[in-house]
């Protein structure tokens, strides 16, 4: 790329960022909040401008201020390009006075960002990316990944499948960075649970034809042909797959993850019966209800986990920081480390020495039309899985923090 269309990328972002200040003046030292997402394409229906919103009920939950000062939020959408949010975290890191950076949807873009909180000694909360290599070969001490990674979201899923007599797969993976990481665990679940992988295939972002892999998909007579798409990519694919009949032939689906506005975009009808992993549901507690109506007031969406994420993630870094006197990361990461967490998102939440955090996580089912009570009424719980089998157990952990500890 020329450095022209860089640059000129970058000022567009910059200029997309929105801030949000505090009436008063804000003094030296106060905190200072950015959270990085896509709020204008793949990403922005269960992250965007929700997650934004989310940290600002977080921050006026909190009282607005935080060591006697004002909290000031700072947000931008880096349109899913990993040179304009590389080049966005920079300038808040190094020019800017950010203090955290929050949510920081796709994987691309938050593996560089790591490495920059790394290099700049700044706290991150990924809330979105589902790559876990912020946690393991990548870990550093300053990336924490607050909500779920592929272990824990496809693995809850795969294992769920295996457990009921699957044993035969075809995969269909986004081809980017989340999308490896998701093939790899659902390949590595068919193979511990003696099943057989007979065929998988990437997609593109953006795809709109799944034809040719729904074919693909068919030839291979697997019992259960996987998705680990999301957002657009997964409510076409759903929908062709609705067309092509692969019901009626036989075959199963499965996906590694849900939305509620995926539900919305796709129908509820190819979806029914679907079983998936999650971290949070909005209507699983009055808690959760009432938060998922606010979030539904401020977007017209009701609340996705990744915003309940958001807000959680806000919430304890500002409890952190107040515990210990302190914004200095180091005495910011040792206050969560000791800390035991159970809150709107996080239940029986542990923060471990790689940077991941731990929390009981759920089987969820798409209800059947028939089951469906109101609007945005789409999943049922079947299953807590608790926060030491969800996730990856240390032993297993390639982080060079974790032998430290």
């Amino acid at each position: 790329m020329r450095r022209r269309d860089f640059v000129s990328m970058a000022a567009l972002a910059a200029g997309s960022m929105t801030i949000a200040r505090p009436a008063i003046a804000q003094s030296p030292g106060g905190v200072k909040i950015g959270v990085l997402n896509d709020q204008s394409s793949s990403f922005s229906t269960f992250s965007g401008v929700g997650s934004v919103e989310a940290a600002k009920l977080a921050i006026a939950d909190f009282g607005g201020k935080a060591l006697g000062q004002p909290i000031e939020i700072v947000s931008a959408d880096h349109q899913n390009k990993p040179d304009v949010g590389l080049s966005i975290a920079r300038q808040w890191v190094d020019r800017d006075g950010v203090d955290v950076l929050v949510d920081i949807a796709n994987s691309a873009i938050a593996l560089g960002v790591n490495n920059l909180l790394k290099d700049s000694k700044k706290l991150g909360l990924f809330v979105s990316p589902i790559t876990d290599r912020m946690t393991e070969e990548d870990c550093n001490g300053y990336g924490i990944a607050w909500a779920y990674d592929a272990y824990s979201i496809s693995r809850t899923s795969a294992v769920a499948q295996a457990q009921r007599g699957v044993d035969s797969w075809f995969l269909i993976s986004p081809d980017y960075q989340a999308g490896y990481v998701l093939e790899q665990t659902v390949k590595d679940v068919i193979e511990q649970t003696g099943g057989k992988l007979l065929g998988a295939v990437r997609a593109p972002l953006g795809s709109t034809d799944f034809s040719s892999y729904l074919i693909q998909a068919q030839a291979s007579k697997a019992k259960m042909v996987g998705l680990t798409l999301n957002g657009p990519d997964l409510v076409n694919a759903l929908k062709q797959i609705r067309e092509f009949g692969l019901a009626q032939r036989g075959q199963r689906v499965a996906v590694t993850g849900l939305y509620e506005v995926e539900v919305k975009a796709t129908g509820l009808a190819p979806l029914q019966g679907i079983e998936f992993a999650a971290p949070w549901y909005w209507d699983s507690s009055d808690e959760n209800r009432a938060f998922g109506k606010r979030i539904l007031e401020k977007t017209g969406r009701i609340s996705s986990w990744i915003h309940a994420g958001c807000y959680s993630a806000t919430t304890n870094y500002l409890k952190a920081v107040e515990a210990a006197g302190s914004k200095d990361p180091e005495k910011v990461k040792e206050q969560l480390m000791k800390t035991s967490f159970n809150d709107l998102f996080l239940k029986n939440g542990k923060l471990m020495p790689n940077g991941r955090m731990i929390h009981d996580t759920y089987l969820m089912r798409v209800k059947t039309q028939a089951e469906v009570k109101g609007d945005w009424d789409f999943f049922e719980p079947l299953k807590t899985v608790p926060a030491d089998q969800a996730f990856r157990p240390l032993s297993a952990s390639k982080c060079a923090l974790v032998k430290k500890s």
